[in-house]
């Protein structure tokens, strides 16, 4: 997650005002440090509880993201942070349980725990935050171990939730599908909670129109599509793989014409491949791969000027190889194998083509 990582505390200087030094932002008026953002700095040991760091105490946002306390406990000085608005400490190499007094941040609006080493929330934690962050709009815990937590608490977070991202977080048991319905939601991501069990998906009433990220992977629905997913115009990326879905793929897709990653791979689709997915203008990435699906690629598409990453792997597809595929100018990665594909190789027009697998067809004639 670090694209510029440098130590930001070497070139600290004692005799420099402190506001002047990298990653700290102090008020223009009182000269209280009210930002500090070290994410990517090389920090390394556990923070102590008699750390200068807690001795700031007008600290609105907190940023350590990215370095490795060393599979440190969070310290619970950290709650004595009363005016922190954000606080991120993802991919820091925090682990054990998370303080209770994490809970005491009544005006935390944006909180990151996610991608440490198993950090583990218990449910008196949990009921407290729900009952005391009532200003957060971003709760980020990916890979966090909440297996005692109740799923359907979730349904008590605020209303005004943009960001709820649990990622692999061992959730397990019974949650409403009406957490797909709050209203401010942007970005959800339950996905690889193996054991979480959202029913069916909504028929209708889907979230608000502002929903842009969805990740439900692996979580089993048995069921068909519903067209209703054609609704949440605002999508651009959709995760739906190894979900067990039967029946054709919804031709209501064709209709998220923002969608840049798309991934049904894994599921029991079976049926024709809607053209309405080779005609979205700005996708990007399109896995299909592993389900059933039959039948020729259209002869002629007007989308995909984006598409890098197309994967229709292990499928019954066939017919011959289009022309538009070997003119795609933004291809990288084209997994076609294990189909049943006739004819020639085309030659391919572009330069970005990296990885390519045409094996396991019925394809003949000399490589080009």
């Amino acid at each position: 997650m670090c694209d510029n990582s440098y130590p930001k505390t070497a070139s600290w200087k004692e005799d420099k005002d402190c506001c002047t030094w990298d990653g700290v932002v102090c008020d223009q008026t009182t000269r209280h440090v009210i930002g500090l953002d070290l994410s990517c700095s090389w920090l390394r040991g556990p923070i102590h509880s008699n750390s200068t760091l807690f001795f700031l105490p007008h600290l609105r946002t907190l940023n350590l993201a990215g370095n490795c306390f060393n599979e440190s406990l969070i310290s619970p000085e950290f709650g004595k942070f009363k005016t922190l608005t954000h606080l991120n400490l993802s991919y820091s190499c925090f682990s054990g349980k998370i303080p209770y007094e994490i809970s005491h941040l009544s005006s935390l609006v944006s909180l990151d725990l996610s991608f440490s080493d198993g950090l583990l929330i218990e449910t008196p934690v949990w009921k407290r935050v729900i009952h005391n962050l009532t200003q957060l709009r971003e709760l980020l815990l990916d890979e966090s171990d909440m297996s005692s937590i109740r799923p359907n608490s979730l349904m008590n977070l605020s209303s005004s939730l943009t960001t709820l991202s649990l990622n692999y977080c061992k959730l397990q048991g019974k949650l409403e599908n009406s957490i797909l319905c709050l209203p401010s939601i942007q970005t959800l991501d339950l996905g690889f909670n193996f054991n979480l069990d959202l029913g069916s998906l909504p028929k209708s009433n889907w979230s608000s129109s502002y929903l842009k990220f969805l990740d439900l992977s692996s979580i089993s629905f048995s069921e068909k599509l519903p067209d209703s997913i054609g609704n949440l115009k605002s999508l651009k990326h959709l995760d739906l793989y190894n979900c067990s879905f039967t029946g054709s793929i919804s031709t209501s897709l064709g209709n998220l014409t923002k969608l840049t990653y798309l991934a049904l791979s894994s599921n029991n689709f079976s049926g024709l491949l809607p053209l309405s997915l080779f005609n979205l203008p700005n996708l990007s990435s399109l896995y299909l791969d592993n389900n059933q699906l039959v039948g020729p690629l259209p002869n002629h598409v007007s989308g995909l000027l984006s598409l890098k990453d197309l994967y229709l792997s292990s499928n019954f597809l066939n017919g011959t190889l289009p022309s538009w595929l070997f003119n795609l100018p933004s291809l990288v990665t084209l997994y076609l194998d294990g189909n049943q594909f006739i004819g020639e190789i085309g030659e391919f027009k572009s330069n970005s083509l990296e990885h390519l697998d045409l094996g396991y067809n019925k394809l003949q004639g000399s490589i080009p």
